[in-house]
């Protein structure tokens, strides 16, 4: 089994714009920000119980969701679109059924750049294990009745790219969509795209050039949403995940979600 299967980080970059509050601005003359993801989504992650800072015996809480390996943030003040935060985590080997955290991971950033300032969120990349996905179960039809009741005028059209190194990847788009359709139980349509896709929503170069080396990009959809935000992105990410999981994905990919 290769390094690449054994990998066990989640890594997830969310990308907009950041409108830091007044009052939380640098001190006159400073150019560090007075305050950082990393600790902020370390607390977050520890008031919902989803991971632990502990060593020893804290590490094998039954709440603990993953490990904290880092985080970072470009929040400059100048309207364009940015990486404005991503954290990086290790996940447990056994999740005891538990799903990856992708909503965790996604909600944990969005409640910290929130405490930091106002957020457009364009576009969400995540380097996710997949080999370490358990079946989800019923999950996803819970999920998919929660975007039922989006407003009708809500609905976005979004472009969702595959990157990874299996080099049949490309070949299973068919199968992989129609997973996703499966997943999503009609409240998100998918159409096969141009791997050469133009992703404005996103900042480049994403971080994890470590975990995604070696990668290329194999697939790209042309997805409509009920809605547009960090959670909905968090779930085409997570149903990406699922699709690529039953059809044969057994190592870490690059999904990108772009609105």
């Amino acid at each position: 089994m290769s390094d690449a299967v054994r990998d066990s980080t989640l890594l997830m970059g969310v990308h907009g714009v950041l409108t830091r509050h007044p009052w939380l601005a640098p001190p006159e003359g400073a150019s560090e920000a007075d305050v950082d993801l990393f600790g902020l989504a370390v607390s977050r992650a520890e008031v919902y119980g989803w991971s632990s800072t502990l060593l020893g015996a804290g590490m094998e809480l039954g709440g603990s969701r993953w490990g904290h390996n880092d985080a970072g943030e470009d929040w400059t003040q100048d309207g364009r679109v940015r990486e404005i935060g991503w954290l990086q985590v290790d996940v447990p080997s056994h999740l005891n059924r538990q799903r990856l955290p992708v909503l965790p991971v996604a909600t944990v950033l969005g409640d910290a750049l929130r405490q930091v300032g106002d957020i457009r969120v364009t576009g969400v990349h995540t380097v996710a294990p997949v080999h370490l996905a358990p079946d989800p179960a019923a999950a996803f039809l819970y999920a998919a009745g929660w975007y039922e009741l989006a407003a009708p005028g809500a609905v976005r059209q979004i472009t969702v790219t595959v990157s990874g190194r299996d080099a049949e990847l490309a070949g299973r788009a068919g199968r992989i969509r129609e997973e996703v359709l499966a997943c999503t139980y009609g409240c998100m349509t998918v159409e096969p795209q141009t791997t050469a896709v133009d992703l404005p929503g996103l900042a480049l170069p994403l971080t994890g050039e470590v975990q995604t080396e070696g990668m290329h990009r194999a697939l790209a959809f042309c997805c409509r949403v009920p809605v547009w935000s960090l959670d909905a992105a968090a779930w085409t990410t997570e149903v990406f995940v699922e699709a690529l999981r039953v059809t044969g994905t057994a190592e870490p990919v690059l999904i990108t979600v772009s609105g």
